[in-house]
């Protein structure tokens, strides 16, 4: 299965998408709560994919999929808010808040 780097600023709801991972087989190598986190997560850290939370507190975690975009990273971006909060520079998949697991299941399988 795949190592998933978790970014995502609400711890609840990061670990709640952690034991849907796991859960699943996957491994969470990680898990980043604010962007400059992130940033270093994704520069240090050795992984398959990342769930990357669209806000972070204030900021949106556009830098952080920039990295990923040059690294040559899969990543699927996930948010609780509607595609018009997307910058259209991203084809990555979105995963909408509250996750289903069959969304997640399908999503991750694309992205690997």
């Amino acid at each position: 299965m795949s190592r998933i780097l978790i970014v995502e600023d609400e711890l609840l709801i990061a670990f709640t998408l952690e034991a849907m991972l796991v859960e699943l087989g996957h491994e969470v190598v990680g898990i980043a709560s604010r962007l400059d986190e992130a940033l270093e997560m994704v520069k240090t850290t050795r992984f398959d994919i990342a769930v990357l939370d669209l806000k972070l507190g204030t900021e949106k975690s556009f830098p952080v999929a920039d990295l990923l975009l040059e690294l040559k990273k899969d990543f699927i971006f996930s948010t609780g808010f509607d595609d018009a909060a997307m910058d259209g520079r991203y084809s990555q998949p979105v995963l909408e808040k509250p996750y289903g697991e069959a969304r997640l299941v399908e999503l991750i399988a694309r992205a690997s």
